[in-house]
């Protein structure tokens, strides 16, 4: 009897281990970029389910307001963390590079030109037009209105159910650095 209970015990044992050894990652994907939200030279967006909906509950029945509600209604989380600071910038590519070993992530497109590298990620949704996640990452050179090239990052995550059709609007009414390439999502997609 002792034996059968030992074999028994043994799967919960071995299942808890699982879990001990699994949480971290779950963690660190969590708080992964976090860590740049107190740096001074990193300007920080985060928008939490809660204010969407708050969002959402304001809109009223306006036409325009509705179109608005309707980009954000299924959305969980927007963080957006932006550097021209050349030793951050490189901090969080390490961590982007990091993020994406550790997740599912696929990539959906990438550009490349002569001043920036833009790769865009997402994590599939319920069908072909939604996913779960679209993580962007912006890293490159930016000329300011002197001339001078600022070295510049911008790390774009959005959680929740993602219209992949509606979310470059989203990004371009709120003025996100980078957003502007999310444009040509749905030709890629």
């Amino acid at each position: 009897m002792n034996t059968i209970h030992n074999i028994k015990m043994k799967p919960k044992k071995a299942l808890i281990a699982f879990m001990i050894a699994v949480l971290p990652l779950f963690t660190f994907a969590q708080s992964v970029f976090d860590t740049f939200e107190d740096m001074d030279d990193v300007s920080t967006v985060v928008i939490n389910k809660r204010a969407f909906k708050l969002l959402e509950q304001m809109g009223g029945d306006v036409a325009d307001a509705e179109d608005y509600m309707s980009l954000i209604r299924g959305l969980n989380s927007l963080k957006v963390y932006a550097t021209e600071n050349s030793t951050i910038a490189a901090k969080m590519k390490a961590k982007v590079a990091g993020y994406l070993k550790s997740t599912k992530l696929s990539e959906l497109m990438r550009v490349k030109d002569k001043d920036a590298n833009v790769k865009i990620y997402i994590r599939e949704g319920k069908d072909e037009d939604h996913v779960s996640e679209l993580f962007m990452f912006v890293y490159g050179i930016k000329k300011d209105s002197t001339g001078s090239r600022n070295p510049e990052a911008v790390i774009v995550s959005i959680t929740g159910d993602i219209d992949l059709n509606k979310i470059s609007e989203l990004t371009k009414q709120m003025d996100i650095k980078g957003g502007e390439h999310l444009k040509d999502i749905q030709k890629k997609h």
